[in-house]
């Protein structure tokens, strides 16, 4: 009886043993796995003030007054240009805007995306040609950002 009270407190203790060392490694993990859910929630707040883009172009505009004239000095201004693919960036063109508890444009035309520039075409029948309307970009992460914008085109006269 007492050989069988020994291996069994023998069997107790040894499976005790690995308890403990399974413990040990188990509290290990978690702590692990603690800094890591710190650090990656530093990240993701970091990211909470900052506009978030899913894609990037780049586009050369050159400037409107170069001649391109053999030795005269060309410009062009290069941008990196962020856009969302995703379907929540939009700009609509409007005969007029309104702004009051919230935007709204009146007869709007909303417009294509193409790698995240906006094609518009405007037929100038006055001296003055006025348009408006809102550029609106959102993603799942970062800060969404929505403006009304309105703008004049003046005709040159002969």
């Amino acid at each position: 009886m007492n050989k069988l009270i020994t291996i069994t407190f023998l069997c107790f203790f040894i499976l005790s043993c690995g308890d403990d060392k399974r413990t040990v490694n188990l509290e290990a993990e978690i702590q692990n796995l603690r800094q890591r859910n710190d650090s990656l929630e530093s990240i993701v707040n970091g990211i909470k003030d900052k506009y978030v883009f899913d894609s990037l172009t780049i586009r050369q505009i050159p400037n409107y007054a170069n001649t391109n004239k053999l030795n005269s000095i060309y410009k062009e201004e290069i941008v990196f240009v962020g856009y969302n693919a995703n379907g929540k960036t939009s700009v609509i063109i409007g005969d007029s805007t309104y702004v009051d508890n919230g935007i709204k444009v009146f007869d709007g035309d909303t417009l294509i995306s193409k790698k995240g520039a906006f094609q518009h075409e405007i037929k100038l029948v006055k001296d003055k040609n006025y348009y408006g309307g809102i550029l609106k970009t959102e993603n799942e992460f970062g800060k969404s950002y929505e403006v009304p914008f309105r703008s004049a085109i003046g005709v040159i006269k002969n």
